[in-house]
């Protein structure tokens, strides 16, 4: 009597098998890429953040403060009601970037907070995005104005913020 699910079920197990070794392959070179290039991604996004604050200072002449934080972070504060604080800090690591928005409406309320990732993600050209749940950004442009809308434009922006997500 010829068994032959024992050998389809054999075959199977070692097709998953490879499945899985080539899946871990993969995620460790795109660990590796995002170790080498996600450090120059994240120095094109804050250039991009600075450049955006200064236009935005200077067309709107409104009190919007930045700070440069270690390895490729950075901090904006609108200082004017409502007071929002955006801090962003990678970890290469783990392929994140670690984002804390609060919103203070009026000085008698609590902060507000959304705490938030962004993630690095490899093409396969081995190129280095940022993206956001299911958005790739193409551009560090549409990551910085994503992220700096919630500070410019606070009014614009209060139901995304209340909703819990960008």
């Amino acid at each position: 009597m010829a068994r032959d699910w024992i050998e389809r079920g054999l075959q199977q197990v070692r097709e998953r098998e490879q499945l899985y070794r080539a899946a871990a392959e993969r995620r460790a070179h795109h660990a590796a890429v995002i170790k080498e290039k996600a450090p120059d991604v994240m120095r094109r996004l804050v250039a991009e953040v600075e450049a955006s604050v200064d236009e935005y200072r200077r067309l709107a002449q409104d009190g919007i403060q930045y700070e440069a934080l270690p390895r490729e972070g950075f901090c904006i504060t609108r200082v004017t009601p409502p007071r929002v604080e955006l801090q962003c800090r990678p970890d290469y690591e783990l392929g994140a970037v670690y984002c804390n928005l609060s919103r203070t409406d009026d000085p008698e309320t609590e902060p507000q907070e959304l705490v938030f990732n962004l993630g690095f993600t490899v093409n396969e050209s081995d190129q280095v995005a940022l993206c956001y749940e299911t958005r790739t950004f193409q551009a560090v442009a549409e990551a910085a104005e994503l992220l700096l809308g919630q500070v410019l434009f606070p009014t614009l922006n209060l139901e995304s913020f209340r909703s819990g997500r960008l």
